[in-house]
């Protein structure tokens, strides 16, 4: 009998779930509602256009199951939301941790019209129940509903806390144009590049945008305290010795501040950048991706083409690595052979090579080429390999230590 009773309750919470996502089509029996197919995308005011929520496309509807018609959850299965509220309400104070009365209560507060009680206990649910399959869909009401620098920080929460959610792909790119149109550059370059980890598509337009936002806030000399902080020159400062304090790059540091030859100036203000980059690498799309790890999430600067090792001779290592060695024109040694210098026709490695420091690996690198036809084919011997001038920009902007993901 408990049996019978435990799987009843679990088929019910499941049902309170697909139907509040708009999964189920339920007949109303309110006297203030009609029966409607699905929730609907937007709440007051019409705020929540173009919000979406609910499966991903392709998931089957499910079949409804018979439940308790007079406990909360039966009354609003039934579509009967004025009477349901009270007794989830009751149902509420004895279990405040049930997702699914929650959504429930939610769901018919809105189909009541009474928007800001539903407002309220999508609310409660999301800080009552922060492992709950509904909270994401919660999150995506709450943002809805907003306005203004709150509707933003609601849409950033989504991101942040359920970044792989169906209601986070879904909208990512509406809250990167949000929160620019706010007056959010910070956290519409950090939507951006989500969408682009989550492969939601469009990668032609998005990866540009990323990195415009990139030259903007942090490769340029702008005052943007959340992301770099500022040096004032002392007499006897150097451009290296500014770096080093700052466990940067001198090469970062000049090419932020547009400093030609080490030529700084007592009283100048420099622009250090505080945040801390990684490398990603994907051998399958040969390209190599530069972030900056934010307060909350990951800033995608730069996406470069790349050459990786020929896939059956001579294949790039999958794993992770750290940038440990760099050099300048570099020559290239290989055991048992002379060195070959920069410039000889034989030295493949272009301007710059970046080494990666775990044993075994050591003779691997990121490094430039002396044929940039090869750039977008598996044609190393095992290397990344870039254009000159991409390297270039990659090797000032990434120091040693700098960590490197690759994968296929």
């Amino acid at each position: 009998m408990f049996k019978a009773i435990a799987i009843a309750v679990a088929i019910t919470t499941l049902t309170v779930v697909a139907w509040f996502r708009g999964w189920l089509p339920v007949q109303s029996k309110s006297s203030s509602t009609q029966a409607q197919d699905q929730l609907p995308t937007t709440l007051a005011g019409g705020q929540g256009a173009g919000i979406a929520t609910g499966p991903k496309a392709g998931e089957p509807a499910q079949p409804v199951p018979k439940a308790e018609p007079r406990s909360g959850l039966g009354l609003f299965q039934l579509g009967d939301y004025e009477a349901a509220i009270p007794r989830l309400t009751e149902d509420l104070a004895r279990d405040k941790g049930s997702a699914a009365h929650w959504a429930a209560l939610a769901t018919s507060y809105e189909k009541t019209g009474q928007i800001q009680e539903s407002l309220g206990a999508w609310n409660r649910l999301a800080a009552n129940c922060p492992r709950a399959a509904e909270r994401p869909a919660a999150l995506a009401r709450l943002f809805a509903a907003a306005e203004g620098a709150a509707r933003v920080d609601a849409a950033m929460r989504l991101l942040r806390e359920h970044p792989e959610s169906t209601e986070a792909g879904a909208n990512v790119v509406a809250i990167a144009d949000l929160a620019e149109k706010n007056g959010r550059p910070l956290d519409a370059w950090e939507a951006l590049s989500l969408a682009v980890q989550l492969g939601v598509g469009n990668e032609g337009a998005l990866i540009p945008r990323c990195a415009a936002w990139a030259d903007a806030l942090a490769f340029s000399p702008k005052d943007v305290p959340e992301i770099a902080t500022i040096h004032l020159v002392k007499q006897g400062d150097l451009v290296v010795t500014i770096a080093k304090k700052y466990k940067v790059d001198q090469g970062v540091v000049a090419r932020v501040n547009r400093v030609q030859n080490g030529a700084i100036k007592v009283g100048q203000r420099l622009k250090v950048l505080t945040l801390k980059p990684t490398i990603e690498v994907s051998i399958k799309k040969l390209w190599l991706r530069l972030y900056y790890d934010g307060k909350h999430g990951k800033y995608l600067a730069r996406q470069y083409a790349v050459c990786t090792g020929a896939l059956d001779v001579s294949p790039t290592p999958i794993g992770t690595f750290t940038v440990s060695t760099k050099l300048i024109n570099p020559e290239w040694t290989r055991a048992g052979h002379a060195a070959v210098p920069f410039g000889h026709p034989d030295n493949p490695l272009g301007t710059r090579w970046m080494g990666f420091a775990e044993p075994g690996y050591t003779s691997f690198g990121i490094h430039g080429t002396i044929k940039p036809e090869t750039i977008g084919t598996h044609a190393s011997n095992g290397c990344v390999r870039m254009k000159n001038d991409t390297v270039e920009e990659l090797f000032d902007l990434a120091p040693s230590g700098t960590a490197i993901l690759i994968h296929d």
